[in-house]
């Protein structure tokens, strides 16, 4: 969202980097904050965290041991790894920041606004180019991602936009403005008309299952705790959204349709040829794992790797994170990313055993963290996203709601028990009494 890159035509040469001065400031706020002891260090004491950090670690133990040189025919190694040193940082400066259970209403909110802002932006940006017939941004009848964005892929922008739409469907049911309701529901649709127009069938995918888990979600909801007005309609509601998903495919969907039609039609000519690429490109990861299961080929060296032990492949990238992760960097690096998803999991499982929905602002971050999380893990099953920032954002977000219930539910017992003594007591001193 930095200048240069929404406005380019007014800021082509804008030097002030704003990421730079937003996570300065997001450094000194951590400072402050323990400086005025506002910061809980046991956030920090997570199996997330752990496992984060040694991803990091391996992934630079990695590059430095890689039996392969520096890959210059893509992204270089340097750029992955300084990308993921700036995520993990941050990632920590922020959990410092939000384990302040006294602030954690305004944080979160303005934490949700902000990923919000983000995917309402995007959504306007791709519909613009559309309607203002920018036919210049379209390749193969496919919208590109807005030029020297550092999400310079389609299929990427595709899946940000896709997390982010869980935070209006089910932001519908918890703002009490009418009008930021109806915005809401106005929204959806041509969310839905932006991923069509980036084309990317992965992300059409990520976008049905994450709209039938969203729903799936709100239809198991407890209203305990809420206002019960906010839910009254839920059925209703659940049936207009899909009604109008599978309209919206139907009639709207025809790009991912005709090219998955191209593409069967080219298996069925050339029957060397797989159905999809992708399955050359797993099959040659696979081999990677095999060949260098412990520490991978090293950073952004999938392709230099797989043309010198596998020449005569036509592999260019993983398109798998799964598989990116665990053949650059190693088989462990792999795992320990698919288990953000199973910590992730138990995290929601907590949380719903324990009745967050009587905390309304956490039950909307829980639910609309686990969507969004939903959403990544299918995009990462046909694109490469291992320094995708919103992944990481969520996975914060979602740890430090779970901190912060936790003490919400520690001090609802410690005050049960001192209303619960109190009333012992004052019935003693009753019977003393008489």
């Amino acid at each position: 969202m930095q200048p240069q890159f929404i406005w380019p035509w007014t800021f082509p040469e804008f030097s002030i980097s704003v990421s730079k001065i937003l996570a300065i400031a997001s450094i000194l706020a951590l400072m402050k904050s323990m400086i005025s002891g506002q910061v809980d260090f046991a956030i920090y004491k997570s199996k997330q965290n752990l496992a984060l950090v040694t991803m990091w670690i391996l992934m630079h133990i990695s590059d430095s041991l890689s039996p392969f040189p520096n890959y210059f025919a893509g992204v270089k190694s340097e750029i992955v790894l300084s990308a993921m040193n700036t995520i993990v940082i941050l990632y920590f400066v922020g959990l410092g920041i939000l384990s302040n259970q006294a602030m954690y209403e305004k944080a979160f909110k303005n934490l949700c606004i902000m990923f919000a802002f983000i995917t309402v932006y995007y959504v306007y940006w791709a519909n613009d180019m559309y309607f203002s017939n920018r036919w210049d941004m379209f390749t193969d009848g496919r919208l590109n991602s807005p030029r020297g964005t550092s999400i310079g892929d389609q299929n990427a922008l595709s899946a940000l936009v896709i997390m982010g739409m869980p935070f209006f469907l089910i932001g519908y049911f918890y703002v009490k403005n009418k009008m930021l309701k109806l915005f809401c529901l106005a929204l959806i649709p041509i969310l839905w008309h932006s991923i069509f127009l980036f084309g990317s069938r992965g992300a059409m995918i990520a976008l049905a299952v994450t709209t039938f888990a969203t729903l799936r979600m709100l239809g198991s909801h407890k209203v305990e705790g809420l206002n019960a007005l906010n839910f009254k309609h839920v059925g209703l509601f659940k049936q207009f959204i899909l009604v109008g998903f599978v309209a919206a495919a139907l009639t709207q969907g025809g790009i991912m349709l005709s090219r998955t039609s191209d593409t069967a039609d080219k298996a069925r000519q050339q029957t060397e040829e797989p159905l999809n690429p992708r399955l050359v490109s797993w099959m040659v990861g696979k081999k990677l794992i095999l060949e260098y299961p412990l520490l991978g080929a090293g950073p952004q060296r999938f392709q230099m790797a797989s043309m010198q032990l596998f020449p005569g492949e036509s592999v260019h990238v993983a398109h798998n994170t799964f598989i990116n992760f665990s053949a650059n960097t190693g088989l462990p690096v792999g795992l320990l990313f698919l288990s953000m998803f199973w910590f992730n999991y138990k995290n929601f499982q907590y949380c719903k055993k324990n009745k967050i929905e009587k905390y309304p602002i956490l039950d909307f971050v829980d639910k609309s963290c686990a969507c969004a999380l939903i959403a990544y893990f299918v995009a990462a099953l046909f694109l490469d996203m291992i320094i995708f920032e919103a992944f990481y954002f969520i996975l914060m977000l979602n740890l430090a709601k779970r901190f912060v219930f936790e003490k919400e539910l520690k001090l609802a017992a410690s005050v049960e028990n001192i209303d619960r003594r109190e009333t012992i007591e004052s019935a003693e001193v009753q019977h003393f009494t008489r």
